[in-house]
């Protein structure tokens, strides 16, 4: 049976997705007057509240990028379509907020790292790295758990595109990588589904509540996880 605690629950986890956009802030006040059933959206405001997923200040709700992200997953784990779910969030806040987590954990980052490949114009929604690894991330936050024939097709074209910027060391040194000799790209898929954890052709599919145990379980011995050799040209290549 249908629990009507939990439908008001996530039609308050919509209004407040929609209404904390772009940095906005809410009366907690007008939101509640607002409601069709005001004493249960005080109680769904007061279980938000306690578990962090929203903040009060002053009589106003905002969320950051974290809350919003939280509140999103929540919603997809009550059964909600995670395309639906995702049209509340800005692409920017999926990738502001992967960013924000790599540097947290030590790696330097570059967001929409745009180059020419051999086969025209590549981009990496968020190209990261530290002394031990160079990740190269794609975004998608608005797949349905990357599933069946599409789950393929994206992590081909992930690893194409990292094969092409292995082929650019040059770029990956001005980007400030250091120097690329003997070292490796890993390619991962970044999704909003908790449920889309696994790998694909040796590429992780890395549910972006995970993405902090993803990094402290890497291991640079992992044969596992597919890793592209970058080419450094030889010095005779060089002085041609």
């Amino acid at each position: 049976m249908h629990d009507p605690k939990i439908g008001m629950r996530n039609d308050i986890s919509f209004a407040l997705l929609k209404l904390t956009s772009q940095g906005k802030n809410v009366s907690v006040e007008d939101f509640v007057e607002q409601a069709s059933q005001p004493q249960l959206a005080q109680a769904n405001l007061r279980h938000l509240l306690k578990t962090r997923l929203i903040s009060s200040t002053n009589g106003f709700l905002s969320m950051d990028a974290s809350q919003r992200l939280g509140l999103a997953e929540l919603l997809i784990q009550d059964g909600h379509d995670p395309t639906k779910v995702s049209r509340f969030l800005e692409w920017q806040e999926f990738e502001d907020f992967t960013n924000q987590a790599l540097i947290r954990n030590g790696f330097r980052t570059v967001k929409h790292f745009v180059f020419k490949g051999y086969c025209g114009r590549r981009e990496i929604d968020v190209l990261s790295w530290n002394d031990t690894f160079i990740l190269a991330i794609d975004c998608k936050h608005w797949l349905r758990g990357l599933g069946g024939n599409r789950r393929e097709s994206v992590a081909q074209a992930q690893a194409e595109r990292v094969r092409a910027l292995a082929k650019r060391s040059e770029l990956l040194a001005r980007a400030g990588v250091g120097d690329p000799s003997g070292r490796s790209i890993i390619p991962i898929i970044l999704t909003l589904c908790n449920n889309s954890n696994g790998f694909v052709n040796g590429i992780p599919v890395v549910p972006i509540s995970r993405l902090v145990s993803f990094l402290y379980g890497l291991s640079p011995i992992d044969d596992s996880i597919l890793r592209i050799r970058i080419e450094v040209p030889g010095l005779q290549s060089r002085l041609l």
